[in-house]
């Protein structure tokens, strides 16, 4: 049975790139009918948190993934304690008693001869008296792995290909710490062991780990999964993406109101994309059946804040139903200080899905609805301020007062005025414009008129002509 994993530590905002890795992993494993797991690594004591953690989850659901299985690595240190006593009876970890000040200077010869640091290794050949003596000492320790000298691992990723490493290029390495917590290397590989992880998928940025974890799968007698490791992602300069490109977690995003299909689609489509076609707005039901781990690329995809941009705006204007736009769309204008009943909402999602790709911009954009009273530019003023424009909107007021409004009333109206005074077309619309929503660009007037209740717009044309 396929099964995979996303494996995040709850110590910051869910990063784009590890959304990617969890929603290819999401799609491989639905894609063949298996597993898919949500672990949680948060054995971190001084970085982990549960609001992280609840936050990471939050984001996750809002993404639209759904997992079989959730486990949290700190509700499972006896485990670990189980398989490190496995691992120091058959004699491939042992303790090492080293202080901070002894590696340090270790490091520093290291340096000093210009050559890798790595482990010198003493600790592996204690005489049994001078273990006994530091225990009864109660002398601090941690537990490393004995590498085993001159091993080169070797391992075929299903995206980078053939990998060799050498093992002395990092010598043995610590799998508990002297405060008694597991590292990362050693219980990723108890975990995924446990359970039945046939597939590991995560970024390039744990390839130098991956040999590591082989000699203790191997040392375990555990079997050793597939490895997948999916390329960075880059920002548009293609350094590597960071907040200094802009907004780099799923939550900034959400924040500025592009809707979880759009970012699902987006990010899928980074590193990947299905062949025979050339489409690129799919379902997620779509992605499901089409997606395959040799079809990822194995370079560097570039985030494009632009394209993503254009995605959510198709959404908004031609994927999602107006009723679920509406519902994505009122917190964002409940958190702008606005407050609508939904029906007139939905009116005037209706009129307007086309001039806006993310729900705030949406909010900024189509406030104008939602005012009590407008705020004018200083061009309206200009516009405003004169007597010809008094003369247009006396007379919409005149010929308003005498018909329902709606777009193809006020296009008319708009005509009759254009051709008593003698105006130009423009010249009307601007004051009509100017009058109702402050501003001579954004939303059209007709739209307005067709959306608008009546007695606001005639308050707000009335208004003009008290205070101008």
């Amino acid at each position: 049975m396929i099964v995979s994993r996303f494996a995040p530590s709850p110590t910051g905002f869910l990063h784009l790139g590890n959304a990617r890795t969890a929603i290819f992993s999401y799609l491989f494993a639905r894609h063949h009918g298996g597993k898919f797991i949500l672990r949680v690594e948060d054995t971190d004591r001084e970085r982990s948190t549960r609001e992280f953690e609840d936050m990471l989850l939050e984001d996750l659901k809002w993404l639209g993934l759904e997992w079989d299985e959730f486990y949290r690595q700190s509700e499972r240190l006896d485990l670990y304690r189980e398989y490190t006593q496995k691992l120091m009876e058959s004699g491939h970890a042992y303790p090492c008693f080293c202080t901070v000040e002894e590696l340090e200077r270790e490091r520093e010869e290291a340096e000093r001869r210009g050559v890798p640091y790595r482990y010198s290794g003493k600790c592996r050949v204690l005489a049994p008296q001078e273990l006994e003596e530091y225990k009864r000492l109660s002398k601090p320790y941690t537990i490393r792995f004995k590498v085993p000298d001159g091993r080169l691992v070797v391992f075929e990723d299903l995206i980078k290909g053939h990998i060799a490493i050498n093992v002395d290029d990092f010598g043995d390495f610590v799998i508990v710490r002297s405060d008694g917590t597991p590292t990362y290397n050693f219980v990723v590989v108890v975990d995924d062991a446990l359970m039945g992880v046939s597939h590991v998928i995560r970024g390039e940025d744990h390839i130098p780990n991956t040999p590591k974890q082989i000699l203790i799968y191997e040392a375990l007698g555990f079997q050793i999964p597939k490895f997948a490791h999916l390329p960075v992602i880059l920002g548009e300069d293609r350094s590597k993406l960071s907040k200094r490109h802009g907004a780099v977690s799923v939550r900034n995003y959400r924040e500025e109101g592009y809707l979880p299909e759009a970012l699902f689609n987006y990010l899928c489509l980074l590193g990947w994309s299905p062949s025979g076609t050339e489409r690129e707005i799919f379902s997620k039901e779509e992605l499901v059946s089409l997606f395959r781990l040799e079809d990822v690329n194995s370079s560097p995809a570039v985030f494009s804040k632009e394209k993503l941009r254009w995605m959510n705006g198709v959404y908004i204007r031609e994927v999602v139903s107006t009723e679920r736009l509406v519902e994505e769309f009122i917190p964002f204008l409940e958190r702008a200080g606005f407050s609508a009943n939904k029906e007139y909402v939905k009116r005037v999602i209706e009129k307007t899905r086309d001039s806006f790709e993310t729900l705030s911009e949406g909010v900024e954009r189509l406030k104008v609805f939602f005012v009590d009273r407008v705020e004018f530019s200083e061009e309206a003023k200009a516009v405003l301020e004169n007597e010809k424009s008094r003369h247009v909107l006396e007379l919409f007021l005149d010929k308003a007062s005498q018909t329902d409004l709606n777009a193809q009333k006020v296009k008319d109206i708009a005509k009759e005025i254009q051709r008593e005074l003698g105006l130009k077309a423009k010249d009307v619309w601007h004051v009509l414009r100017a009058s109702l929503t402050g501003q001579l660009e954004g939303v059209g007037v007709d739209v307005i008129c067709d959306v608008m209740p009546r007695d606001r717009l005639i308050d707000r044309i009335e208004n003009v002509l008290k205070y101008f």
